[in-house]
């Protein structure tokens, strides 16, 4: 009578299976986490550079219109105080009173800021001590390029005086450039942003 031989067959996995599964399954969630941090960084890179040139456009914006409607002080002080490369100070009325503010805008740092004045009742000063500050724009990164450049009314066929020296800004001033760069992380290797604009101040054009 032949003999009948049971072959167990072993339904589980080897020791070299589980390892070379488990070695596997490291690398996959590895790979995972490291695409989930690249696009989590880019995003957020993304998102706060979108957030910063919107903040600059629409501090350009504002720029823009203040500056064309700049006018003598309510105390009868010439309409620009100060015009530096990177300092502007003007009157122009942004409270929408009806009287004209002290408007001063400076970088400090990386932030362009905003200094405003409202003048007193009569007699009508311009308290410093008063001054409020914004900050209406981050990550500016002009380098030596100044925010401000200044041209006379006979700007663009003058182009001997032209940009303005130092000593011929305040009195002669009738077009300001106005160049502003923003650079979220110059470690990324991303482009920075660049926003220009021309404005001339009405109340002060030589063609009245």
């Amino acid at each position: 009578m032949p003999k009948i031989h049971n072959h167990i067959q072993n339904q589980g996995f080897t020791l070299v299976e589980v390892i070379v599964a488990a070695f596997i399954f490291v690398v996959i969630s590895a790979g995972t986490a490291i695409f989930s941090v690249y696009f989590l960084r880019n995003y957020s890179f993304s998102f706060e550079e979108n957030q910063a040139v919107g903040q600059a456009q629409n501090t350009l914006t504002t720029l823009v219109r203040e500056i064309r409607e700049a006018r003598f002080a309510e105390d009868g002080a010439w309409a620009i105080t100060q015009a530096d490369d990177n300092i502007f100070v003007f009157y122009s009325d942004v409270t929408n009173d009806s009287r004209p503010d002290r408007i001063r805008y400076f970088l400090d740092g990386t932030e362009l800021k905003k200094g405003v004045i409202e003048p007193t009742a009569v007699p009508v000063t311009y308290p410093t001590a008063s001054e409020k500050i914004y900050i209406i724009a981050d990550n500016v990164d002009n380098q030596s390029t100044p925010i401000f450049r200044y041209y006379n009314g006979n700007w663009p066929s003058d182009t001997t005086n032209n940009p303005l020296t130092v000593g011929q800004r305040i009195l002669n001033t009738r077009l300001v450039k106005i160049y502003i760069r923003i650079n979220i992380n110059s470690n990324t290797g991303a482009l920075p942003f660049e926003m220009t604009e021309d404005v001339q101040i009405r109340s002060l054009k030589d063609n009245l």
